[in-house]
């Protein structure tokens, strides 16, 4: 794998092309949206424009060689970033109304007005996906999936797929749970690869939850995402660490675990 260092230098000089206008202001505000990391300190971060009436829609890719302590923004786009990942030694950013930018072996960025690289996981018929944040090559890895049924007032079916098979179930009401996710809050993604036990799930009002054993058991961090208090936004993991950004009050935050979820802290925040 190429040394992600040269890749988000490369990636750089070519995205500030792109763009040209690399690291100006914005007249309008916008948000983190999805993060990926290739090592404890490269990574790349979406950006999108809130969904309002009379907003026009934009967003932004951002790039960090410390660990997300600082960013910079290396290209800006006319629609907003719904998701990013890392791929096969490139980057893949899926845009709003199935746009994308992804990146070559080379590290040059390429526009298309086709869809990225699916970032929804597998669910059987009557499930809905969530986002499956951290893309593999299923010839090598297994993917993780989260799958929901259909929401009742706070609370929501939900299953976790490695492959094609199940490891965790939980219903809405009745039945039989296994895996340790609570039936209360709504799932957004998942996150988990690298041949690695560690995986995170995020949710909309509701908590956050980790595994350290592929998906079997999960442990609720209600300390770390307070329900009705902060709301997940999106996650990735790299071996036992782990990247999420949480939004509370329309101010998001990115943590970061180095020990699978054991502990966490602040790297950023936006106000």
């Amino acid at each position: 794998m190429r040394s992600g260092v040269v890749l988000l230098l490369v990636s750089a000089i070519a995205l500030s092309v792109l763009s040209g206008a690399a690291g100006s202001p914005s007249s309008q505000r916008l948000a983190p949206s999805a993060v990926a990391f290739v090592s404890r300190t490269h990574g790349i971060l979406g950006l999108a424009s809130p969904h309002c009436t009379g907003c026009v829609a934009s967003g932004a890719i951002g790039m960090t060689s410390d660990g997300g302590t600082t960013w910079r923004v290396v290209v800006r786009t006319h629609r907003r970033v719904v998701a990013v990942g890392y791929y096969k030694d490139g980057y893949d950013v899926s845009l709003e109304g199935h746009g994308s930018l992804w990146t070559d072996e080379s590290g040059r960025w390429h526009r298309s007005s086709k869809p990225s690289l699916s970032f929804r996981g597998y669910c059987p018929k009557g499930w809905k996906p969530g986002y499956s944040a951290d893309l593999v090559d299923t010839n090598i890895d297994t993917p993780w999936s989260i799958c929901s049924g259909m929401p009742g007032v706070g609370l929501q079916a939900k299953a976790v797929y490695r492959g094609t098979t199940r490891v965790a179930y939980t219903p809405a009401a009745g039945g039989k749970p296994s895996g340790g996710i609570g039936s209360y809050g709504y799932p957004i993604g998942i996150a988990g690869g690298n041949g690695c036990g560690f995986g995170i799930i995020w949710e909309s009002r509701g908590t956050l939850y980790v595994s350290r054993n592929g998906g079997h058991h999960w442990h609720a961090l209600p300390r770390v995402l307070r329900p009705e208090v902060d709301f997940g936004v999106w996650a990735s993991t790299l071996g036992d660490a782990g990247f999420v950004l949480l939004e509370r009050n329309q101010h998001t935050r990115l943590i970061t675990t180095t020990d699978a979820g054991r502990t966490w802290r602040v790297v950023h925040r936006w106000r």
